[in-house]
């Protein structure tokens, strides 16, 4: 499980893909991930990207403000990769988003 991982997590009987946005060190340590929440419905006062997989299939937008952290238990299967400028946008729109 690396930064810029989609997978497919599980909540309540519902599915949805998430990005693992943290460090790959600490995620490899321990039994949670830092991930943001990818969707289709956009919310016009948020900062949020839209992200592509590796082969330029657009997957959504990036719920930035929704960056959590969850159990690695929930996530019930990968679904691909982010290409590399799609994590550099989600990168920028975190920074942006938590005033780094």
């Amino acid at each position: 499980m690396k930064r810029g991982d989609v997978w497919v997590k599980s909540r309540l009987g519902h599915e949805y893909k998430v990005v693992v946005v943290g460090n790959d060190g600490l995620t490899a340590t321990r039994p949670y991930v830092l991930v943001v929440p990818i969707s289709d419905v956009t919310d016009p006062g948020l900062v949020q990207p839209v992200v592509a997989d590796g082969d330029g299939s657009a997957l959504g937008v990036a719920q930035i403000p929704r960056v959590g952290e969850v159990s690695k238990a929930s996530l019930i299967k990968q679904s691909g990769v982010l290409a590399p400028a799609s994590v550099e946008m989600v990168d920028m729109a975190l920074r942006a988003a938590l005033a780094l």
